[in-house]
């Protein structure tokens, strides 16, 4: 099977004809790369525009690749997907005084609100000391790809009947990394849980570790250039727990 470099399959998806296709691929832009790109604007702004400037910088530009087709013309041969994005966004600010100008125009159709997008990221959006605006993007688009796998392993789990599964998997892998608390034992975990010994709960972190990796790995690999590198770019969003 080739590997798939890059998310253009979405770019592919703009230029058919199947209208719900084109909606639920501008969807996913949204909700993948929305936060990120917010984070860009705020740090690149350095306080001179409010968080709903930037929103509205953000919408503007989602618009503008609606109605302009910028997307539908992107290049392949740029590289990966969220890189052209990030430089198309980069170049779109520098030329906008949209702090000023800006027409607060939202994406029609029930696409994902920033404003809830932000409400969900919190503090993660928020500029850090010295991290410059592109450095926020990728840390920012890290967290949400983070944050996508595990909505979707939630579901997936709940879906079997094994919301213990995920439950536990959360409770030792993922809130110590994001929140900075110690790692429960997996006799502690058993107890709370209401598993019957701390092998078998060790058994289902195990797996469903596993299962997690290769959920969120499938989700890294569309947006890298080398096995390799969506290795490494996994293993970094794990150890971090979407906490960038």
């Amino acid at each position: 099977m080739a590997f798939p470099t890059t998310q253009w399959h979405i770019v592919d998806t703009l230029k058919a004809k199947d209208e719900d296709a084109r909606r639920t691929a501008l969807g996913d832009i949204v909700s993948i790369y929305g936060p990120p790109l917010l984070a860009f604007a705020l740090r690149h702004s350095d306080g001179a525009r409010t968080r709903e400037d930037c929103e509205d910088l953000v919408n503007d530009f989602f618009l503008r690749c609606i109605e302009g087709g910028l997307l539908e013309h992107a290049d392949k041969a740029r590289g990966r997907f969220r890189s052209f994005l990030v430089t198309s966004f980069k170049y779109y600010v520098s030329n906008e005084d949209r702090a000023k100008r800006t027409q607060k125009r939202r994406p029609a159709g029930g696409f994902v609100s920033l404003e809830a997008l932000h409400d969900e990221f919190g503090p993660v959006l928020e500029p850090r000391t010295d991290e410059s605006p592109e450095a926020a993007f990728h840390r920012v688009f890290r967290c949400s790809l983070f944050k996508s796998a595990l909505a979707e392993f939630q579901k997936r789990c709940h879906a079997a009947g094994r919301a213990i599964d995920f439950q536990l998997f959360v409770l030792r892998e993922v809130n110590p990394k994001r929140d900075g608390t110690p790692v429960p034992t997996y006799r502690t975990l058993a107890a709370s849980c209401g598993v019957s010994s701390e092998n078998l709960a060790n058994k289902i972190v195990l797996a469903a570790t596993d299962e997690f990796r290769a959920l969120l790995l499938a989700k890294v690999i569309i947006d890298c250039v080398s096995p390799k590198e969506a290795q490494l770019e996994c293993e970094l969003i794990f150890a971090a727990a979407g906490s960038l």
